[in-house]
This record gives structure tokens, C-alpha cells and sequence, in this order.
């Protein structure tokens, strides 16, 4: 039985909003009511919605009330998409693009937002993830998914790279599951799924329990799974990969709370580097699931992260946190997939293809994170200003070493003869100083902040950068919020040569602007428009006719994204976001779909409350990807390559089996993914480095709660 409480203050009905108003259960009135603990039968609604995001401010504020768009993938929306990895994860959320499953691409991992690239995951906004830790790491360990939008320097800083200007589009922060003192409970999912050409079989449990009263709480979340995907080649072993995130939470003293959290996964899957497309279809001799790899070419993945907090109630006022952490993945892979076909100029076919058609690549690579961070959090009144101020200093570091290699092939059995110059090793250093304010006074909210790190590479170059930002939000009433903020994020240019021996040591730039408003049609359903613009300025850009590089490179990025999360009804809720993308190269004047210009996300829950299926919860989902083109490196190579658009219908049901006599915490689910087995590219790195996703997919589930 699922037990839902409900309080708060219900708003009177206004203007265009009355019909949505009229459907919200009891009487309205601007008073707070306590509505007590009301008790449904049946399977709970998913909850799309969070009350508080933390990672934005590094303080716990309910995500309606910021002057920035923060979007959430709750736990609910995460079990429903039932990803394989973060990768596939957030390839759901409007806005996010991704590069497709690739080990060729030197930033595996990272992410584009807002039409801008290179946004690193960061588990609960402190720790970055190592490496391909970005592509693989399981979303079984996470409480939620932040995506902070817009350039946020002034809170992590620039993504200090040896690779180039990445992270102004904005930062995905995953939190990880942390134990809960207030109750024991244990979760346990086992679920199928099953297509043409595809299996997945997943076990999942999640538990959390009390060990000493309420001062000392563990939780323990793990899965296991193993799959066959559409593309495998015939011979090759099934995916494999198995986590394990535990986590300790003890209140010393009433003051005082210390913390320790730890992942660890193992991945083994069949390689795979996509497809080749051309006007939106496979090229000649590829087929939707075409894999030209061999049965031995596999993806051996290690990961593990490690974190450690101690938190202390200094004073009425003052609270001060402690905190470390360090990531680890290692990744050995091999890789065989198409070559680049196509002329400069777009035309088919390059005589560089048909000599060498196949790219071969493959690697041995350890990457590491390490973190340490000093915070102090005070909450004070200065008349009648009410004051939540936070100021952090920290220190980071990055590495890679191993080496890699990739190029161009004739036969599909080649062999490479490892080289010193296929070997990697870099690092790099930022330590940084953090301070901001969030201020409360009436019915204005004003967050400003300001960010200095100093950056050091393994290379000899060094750079500092100041990354500051301001908002306002103003709630007029409680159902009305408008926000606006200006944010800039700077880092340096490592890794691009100006002279022979030299390096950029200038930084890049960008500077967001952003308006917006939300609207709460009722009480627990938030509608949220925005518009941004984003300017990045003093890019890399090659010097003609040279290998070296002057930072004359200038980029825009406007946009508008809506969302729609929360509850219409006590049984009703309901995702949806929409983002809208244009991007522009300023130095050249070139403007063309990089990413998808038009990007749809909608998920809708509804639990039946009369009939003979009074407590069955039915779901509907939909995706869509506007045509965009595929690009090389970025750069547009004529109207004949392209992504062509899509659109994904989802349906599922969740049935509790005391419908039928069975246990009342035991829950059937039924699900139907792609109902109309749509032949599309979930993502890409270049035209001919394309992702198919799954075709038509029937998932059967038993959940339980105790």
C-alpha cells in the first residue's frame, strides 16, 4: 500500500488557469492546511518533480524558487527509461546531446548543453568523473540527475582540458544515493526485456536500513545485467556489468554528521562504432544494425569512486563541511567501424575511403579524479534580509595515462604496431576559491557569486581565470515566479600550439544570458519557460595553411526550453520538456543545425481510482529529435548529410498484484518501448560515427517493496 502525505497552501483561482485549478482535489484558500496522511491503494504515481536541488547553490532550495533553470531527472523517470549507462540516460532529456558510445572521441563522457559542448558529469557537484566514467557508469547508483544550465564557473569553475574550450553550455550533477535514517525498506527489481535481436535481463536491489537507531544508517544499492544488443556480431559474448554503491551516514552528535560513499562497477560489452549515414539512411553496405566489428573486440571497463564528508553545526549560524573524494576508471578497448567517405565539399565517394574504408582503434587507458573541498555555510538575518551564504576553497586533479591509437584501414584484420608516440600522459591541476550569496528579502530572491581558480598542466603551462555570476527571481504571488540571470565562465586554451614549443595559455569565455518565468497551474505542477542566449568567445581556431592555432574563434548559442513537472492530480503526473536550439559561428557566420533544432521529452503517469483496475497505473511516453545535420569535427559538410528526424512513443503499465489476491507490495510491471519500431540515430560523433537506437523492445518487470 502506498502512503502518500500531502500539505501546503492551495491558491485561489486566476485568469486562464482555472480549469487546471478545478481539477486539484479540496477547497482552495491561501492558509496553510495539513491535510493529515492520506492512504491509496495500488501502485504509486512516478514522481517527476523535486522538492530541493542542491548542487546549483551547494545548498538544499526548492528548484522553483532559483533565478537559473535546473532540470531533474528524479529516480522515478530513471527507472522508467531503464538505461543501460549514463549515456543512454541523458540522451532522454531535451537539450542534452551526446556523442554516441565512442572510445575515438578524446573527450568520451562529456556532453553537450545548449548547443554548447564538453560538459563533464560531476557526482554530487564536487567530484568529476575519470574518464569514460561519463559513458559507462550505471544510473542504479543515483538519487536523481541535476542539469544546471548555462555557463557555472561561478560555482565549479571552467572544465580545465588539455583537449580544448568545453563546459559553457552547463553541468550534470549526479547524486548519488545516500542512506536514510528515518526508515528501513528494501527495494528489489528484476526485469526483462526483450526484441528482435535483443535481451536485456536486470536484477537491481536497494537497501537501506538503521544499524544503530538513528545514528548510524547504511544503504546499499546494487544491479547486474546482462544483454545481447540489436547490433552484436554473431559470436560475440553477451554485455555483462555489475555495481555495487554503498554508503555510510552516522550522526556523531546532534552537530555533527560524517559520511562515506563508495561505487564500484565492472563492464564488459562488445565493441561498437556506429554506422555510416548519408541523407539520413545507413550508406551503401550498412544496414540499421550493421556492425562490421569482430567477435573478439570487446570494452573492458573498471570504475570507482570513493567519497568522504564531515559536517559540523559550528554555531546557530555557521556550518562547516569537510569533504574528499577521488574517481578511477580504466578502459581497454578495440574498436573497427566505417571511415570518414565523404570529399571536403560533401560529394561521395573520397578516394581516401575506398583505399582505406574501415577505421581500426583501440586503447589501454587509466583515468584519474581527485578532489578536496573545504565549505562554510552560514544562514543569518541582516535586518530584513535573510542571508544563506557559502564560501569554499578546493583543489582538483585530473589525469590520464596509457595510450591509444586510431586510424584508417584497408582490410578489417589489421594490426597495429604500438608506438612511443600512441602513448598518453597528462595532468591537470585547478585550485579555486568559490563564494556566493543567496539573499531572501519580501518576495525577491538574489543569488551572486563569484568564482578564481589558477589552473597548472603536466605540459608547464599555467592559467588563472575568474568566473562570476548574478540573478533575481521575483514571486509575486505563490503560483508566479519570473527570474532572470547573467553568468560567465571562463578556463584556459591548454592543449593548442601557437609556436613551435609554445602553447596557448589564454583563456576562453562565455557569458550567458538568460530570462524566464514559472507558473504553478496547481499547487504541485510547475510550467517553466526560458529564453538564453550564450557567447563564447576566444576559441582555438587552426591558422590556415599551418598546424598551429590563434584564439579568434567566436561561437553564439539562443535558445528557448519548456518544461512541465509534477502533479496535475494526487493520481496524475507528468513530465515534458521542449528545448529549441540555434547555433552560430560567429568568426565564419556560418549558422546550421548542429544539434537538433527542436527536441522533445514527455512522460505522463495516471493511476486508475475507479473500476475493476482501480489502483493499476498507466504511462505513456514520447520522444521526438528534430532533422539536424551530421557534421565533421563539428563543421557542416553539405545539405546531403544529415540526421534524419524522429519520434518514439512509449506505453506501460504498472499492475499491484493484490489486484489479484497476490502480496500488496509486489508490483507487475508491463512495458512497450518504440511501439511502432521507428528507425532512427539516438546519437552521433561524426556522419559516419552514428548510434541506431533499439528497435521495438516488450519489457516485463516484478517489483517489490518491504
Amino acid at each position: 500500500m502506498a502512503v502518500r502525505r500531502v500539505t501546503g497552501r492551495f491558491t485561489r483561482t486566476v485568469g486562464l488557469w482555472c480549469v487546471l485549478r478545478a481539477t486539484a482535489a479540496g477547497a482552495q484558500t491561501n492558509a496553510p492546511v495539513d491535510l493529515g496522511t492520506i492512504f491509496v491503494e495500488g501502485a504509486p504515481i512516478s514522481k517527476y518533480r523535486a522538492e530541493t536541488v542542491s548542487t546549483a547553490t551547494f545548498s538544499e532550495t526548492p528548484p522553483e524558487e532559483l533565478p537559473q533553470t535546473v532540470d531533474v531527472l528524479t529516480e522515478d523517470f530513471i527507472t522508467e527509461m531503464n538505461p543501460t549507462d549514463l549515456h543512454d540516460l541523458l540522451r532522454y532529456q531535451a537539450g542534452i546531446y551526446t556523442g554516441g558510445k565512442t572510445m575515438l572521441d578524446r573527450t568520451s563522457g562529456q556532453y553537450t548543453l545548449r548547443g554548447m559542448p564538453g560538459s563533464e558529469a560531476m557526482l554530487d557537484g564536487t567530484l568529476g568523473l575519470a574518464g569514460s566514467m561519463g559513458i559507462f557508469m550505471d544510473p542504479a547508483a543515483f538519487e536523481r540527475v541535476e542539469i544546471v544550465k548555462g555557463p557555472v564557473g561561478a560555482t565549479q569553475g571552467g572544465v580545465t582540458s588539455t583537449l580544448g574550450p568545453y563546459g559553457a553550455g552547463g553541468a550534470i550533477n549526479l547524486v548519488q544515493k545516500q542512506p536514510r535514517p528515518e526508515r528501513a525498506f528494501t527495494d528489489v527489481s528484476l526485469r526483462s526485456t526483450l526484441g528482435k535481436d535483443v535481451q536485456r535481463h536486470r536484477f537491481s536491489l536497494d537497501l537501506n536500513e538503521p544499524l544503530i537507531g538513528e545514528r548510524l544508517t547504511a544503504r546499499l544499492p546494487l544491479s547486474f545485467e546482462t544483454g545481447k544488443p540489436f547490433w552484436m556480431p554473431d559470436g560475440a559474448r553477451w554485455r555483462e556489468s555489475f555495481l555495487i554503491a554503498p554508503s555510510l551516514l552516522g550522526h556523531v552528535r546532534d552537530d555533527l554528521r560524517i559520511g562515506f560513499s563508495l561505487t564500484l562497477q565492472l563492464t564488459d560489452q562488445p565493441a561498437y562504432q556506429g554506422i555510416p549515414v548519408y541523407r539520413g539512411k545507413p550508406f551503401g553496405g550498412y544496414d540499421w544494425d550493421s556492425n562490421i566489428a569482430s567477435s573478439g573486440m570487446r570494452d573492458h571497463y573498471l570504475g570507482h569512486t570513493a567519497q568522504a564528508f564531515a559536517e559540523w553545526d559550528a554555531s546557530p549560524v555557521w556550518t562547516l563541511r569537510t569533504g574528499a573524494g577521488l574517481a578511477y576508471s580504466r578502459v581497454d578497448f578495440e574498436h573497427l567501424g566505417a571511415s570518414a567517405f565523404a570529399n571536403p565539399d560533401g560529394s561521395i565517394t573520397a578516394r581516401a575511403y575506398t583505399l582505406r574504408p574501415y577505421d581500426h582503434s583501440e586503447g589501454d587507458l587509466t583515468f584519474r579524479r581527485y578532489t578536496f573541498y573545504q565549505r562554510a555555510t552560514a544562514r543569518y538575518e541582516t535586518g530584513p534580509l535573510t542571508h544563506e551564504t557559502v564560501v569554499q576553497g578546493d583543489f582538483a586533479r585530473k589525469s590520464e595515462q596509457g595510450r591509444s591509437y586510431f586510424e584508417s584501414v584497408a582490410t578489417r584484420n589489421a594490426v597495429h604496431t604500438w608506438v612511443s608516440a600512441n602513448d598518453r600522459d597528462t595532468q591537470v591541476d585547478k585550485a579555486g576559491l568559490f563564494a556566493q550569496d543567496l539573499i531572501s528579502w519580501r518576495q525577491f530572491r538574489l543569488l551572486g557569486g563569484v568564482r578564481a581558480d589558477r589552473h597548472e598542466s603536466s605540459l608547464g603551462n599555467a592559467g588563472s581565470s575568474v568566473s562570476p555570476r548574478a540573478g533575481l527571481s521575483y514571486l509575486p504571488t505563490d503560483w508566479l515566479v519570473l527570474f532572470g540571470n547573467v553568468s560567465q565562465t571562463e578556463s584556459p586554451n591548454f592543449g593548442y600550439l601557437r609556436a613551435p614549443r609554445e602553447e596557448l595559455t589564454s583563456s576562453w569565455q562565455a557569458t550567458q544570458y538568460e530570462t524566464g518565468l514559472r507558473i504553478a497551474p496547481v499547487e504541485t505542477l510547475w510550467l517553466n519557460a526560458s529564453v538564453y542566449t550564450i557567447e563564447q568567445r576566444d576559441v582555438p581556431t587552426l591558422i590556415p595553411d599551418s598546424t598551429y592555432y590563434e584564439t579568434e574563434g567566436e561561437n553564439e548559442s539562443q535558445g528557448f526550453e519548456l518544461s512541465l513537472t509534477g502533479n496535475i492530480r494526487d493520481n496524475w503526473s507528468v513530465y515534458a520538456s521542449y528545448a529549441y536550439t540555434r547555433y552560430e559561428n560567429k568568426a565564419t557566420g556560418d549558422s546550421f543545425d548542429r544539434y537538433p533544432p527542436h527536441a522533445v521529452t514527455a512522460a505522463t503517469s495516471y493511476r486508475l481510482e475507479q473500476g475493476p483496475l482501480r489502483g493499476v497505473v498507466l504511462g505513456l511516453g514520447y520522444r521526438y529529435r528534430h532533422r539536424y545535420a551530421a557534421t565533421m569535427r563539428g563543421n557542416d559538410i553539405g545539405k546531403d548529410h544529415f540526421i534524419d528526424d524522429w519520434q518514439v512513443f512509449d506505453c506501460s503499465a504498472d499492475v499491484p498484484l493484490a489486484l489479484f489476491g497476490g502480496p500488496k507490495s509486489v508490483t507487475l510491471s508491463l512495458a512497450i518501448k518504440n511501439i511502432f519500431d521507428e528507425r532512427y540515430i539516438e546519437s552521433n560523433r561524426h556522419y559516419y560515427q552514428c548510434f541506431p537506437g533499439d528497435p521495438r523492445t516488450f519489457e516485463l518487470a516484478l517489483q517489490a517493496s518491504f
